[in-house]
């Protein structure tokens, strides 16, 4: 069992040092900043990061999932994303009316997890040493990466409630999927209410389309997890798309 983690700790950590050799950091840099981790275990259902925190802290998850929430006030909340092994978490913040950076978004998790701890502090540190040069390629990628986020959610949002979560499974398929021979299964397990709170949409109406994706031959369940079936990405999906956009726009 801990040779297991072990491995899972170090694919999630060549993930991480993946994404960020797209930085153009020194390996040095990368190596110091994953030897001074801090590991922490969280069980599902616990807050592993919470809203309005001022602890100065960020996480690489190492297993399992976890859903980055914002809260709407109101008692409802948006999933931002389901992240999974290998992804940075923790780093979007405001200015808080004590002038203190705290964190934008919590952080609950989705399955028993296990979080790699980094202080802002250390990281700042690290990138104090770095050259003008290497300071411009990191705003570079970071102004390229905040923008492709930004339009992901410009066009999510002027989208039907069926193509969004065409588009939130089929991303979740490619970063938390694994394929079988009948198409590929989603490893978080995911409730109809997590899906309509990425989605914007009413838990019945994600019921509803969840229906006629299994009556089309999209996808299917199996036990708690959900199996994107091979016609999933096929052009009579796409047709069969366009149909349920239609059977579905009065509700949009």
């Amino acid at each position: 069992m801990k040779k297991s983690l072990v491995r899972q700790h170090e694919a999630a950590f060549a993930i991480l040092r993946t994404s960020l050799s797209h930085l153009n950091l020194p390996m040095d840099l990368v190596d110091e900043l994953i030897e001074r981790h801090i590991p922490v275990a969280f069980e599902k259902g616990e807050l592993a990061l919470c809203e309005g925190n001022t602890d100065g802290m960020l996480a690489c998850i190492l297993s399992g999932y976890v859903n980055v929430c914002c809260s709407l006030g109101d008692g409802n909340r948006t999933v931002v994303r389901m992240a999974g092994p290998g992804e940075v978490i923790g780093y979007p913040d405001y200015i808080d009316e004590k002038g203190h950076q705290a964190r934008l978004f919590e952080a609950q998790v989705v399955s028993k997890c296990t979080l790699a701890l980094f202080s802002r502090e250390h990281v700042a540190v690290l990138l104090a040493g770095l050259s003008p040069d290497a300071l411009i390629s990191v705003l570079t990628y970071l102004n390229t990466f905040w923008s492709e986020n930004l339009r992901r959610f410009t066009v999510l949002l002027s989208l039907p409630f069926w193509d969004r979560l065409m588009i939130v499974m089929s991303d979740l398929a490619k970063r938390a999927g694994v394929r079988d021979s009948e198409g590929i299964i989603l490893i978080p397990e995911i409730g109809h209410q997590e899906l309509s709170e990425m989605i914007g949409c009413s838990r019945p109406l994600v019921t509803r389309m969840i229906a006629e994706m299994v009556k089309s031959g999209l996808l299917e369940r199996r036990k708690k997890q959900y199996v994107l079936l091979k016609r999933w990405d096929s052009n009579q999906n796409n047709r069969n798309s366009q149909k349920s956009i239609r059977r579905f726009s009065s509700l949009s």
